[in-house]
């Protein structure tokens, strides 16, 4: 684990959940913590509920989908002159049904914006900076077709294929062609397997630098998304994120862990 005192994280999505429960332990181990949100009013209460327990925490909009948004947030950082020592892209949607429409606004947040603040903000990442993709078992490949899974496994994949296939899987779903394609019907999976993929394209782009890139999948968390009847609380999720956040120069790189331990892609 890095030395914590007065180091920035920057955590995305975070007026509520698995964000703000991460916000509250990286604070609490002596970070200092930048929560943000796309709602304001919720972002701000959230952050006023960490400083009521004595953290030193900030509040900043975002709207990862909105490139406005995430250049006014790299700005705010920058003129303060600090460096970003964990980033942890944790704001992400499950939404309800399924066709053309939701497979494209849930991967626009899910993969793209992450894509989007990752790539704006890695400017201002500390030599030994951490990046963390808060992910999911759901973006494990088991159980897809073997096609799909050696095309998103590839060693050689790019970002632009990456890219590129994940487009094709919204206009698949939209000409209705995506299960004889392979695609299951399922547009928060598709995003987190995507996620997965630019977690270890990214850790072989910043192979050279001691910045750590990795995902986490939380488990079945009694969340807002997860539901009531999830296994696992809070507090539990959050350790395997805050673990990825704090993992030293030395840690592992272009990894998936739950609880700090690998699991398969």
């Amino acid at each position: 684990m890095v030395e914590n005192s007065q180091q920035l994280a920057v955590v995305t999505g975070a007026n509520r959940g698995l964000g703000l429960e991460t916000c509250r332990q990286l604070a609490q181990r002596g970070l200092r913590v930048m929560l943000t949100s796309r709602d304001e009013a919720e972002g701000q209460a959230a952050m006023n509920r960490l400083r009521g327990q004595g953290f030193a925490v900030r509040y900043h909009s975002l709207d990862v989908t909105d490139p406005a948004s995430v250049a006014a947030l790299a700005d705010t950082l920058r003129r303060e002159g600090g460096r970003i020592d964990a980033l942890v892209n944790n704001a992400g949607v499950a939404l309800e049904g399924f066709d053309a429409g939701v497979a494209r606004r849930t991967l626009s947040v899910n993969f793209f914006g992450v894509m989007a603040v990752t790539d704006r903000l890695l400017p201002l990442l500390a030599p030994h900076g951490r990046i963390v993709m808060v992910s999911s078992a759901m973006g494990q490949m088991d159980g897809l077709p073997p096609a799909l899974c050696d095309q998103f496994l590839n060693p050689v994949l790019t970002r632009n294929d990456l890219v590129d296939l994940l487009n094709r899987f919204v206009r698949d779903v939209e000409a209705g062609r995506h299960l004889e394609r392979g695609w299951p019907a399922n547009a928060y999976r598709i995003s987190k397997v995507g996620l997965n993929a630019f977690t270890r394209i990214l850790a072989q782009e910043l192979a050279a630098s001691a910045v750590r890139v990795n995902a986490v999948s939380p488990g079945w968390v009694r969340t807002a998304m997860g539901g009531p009847g999830a296994t696992r609380t809070i507090e539990e999720g959050a350790q395997g994120i805050v673990w990825a956040a704090l993992v030293g120069p030395d840690g592992p790189t272009g990894g998936f862990f739950r609880d700090g331990q690998p699991i398969p892609w």
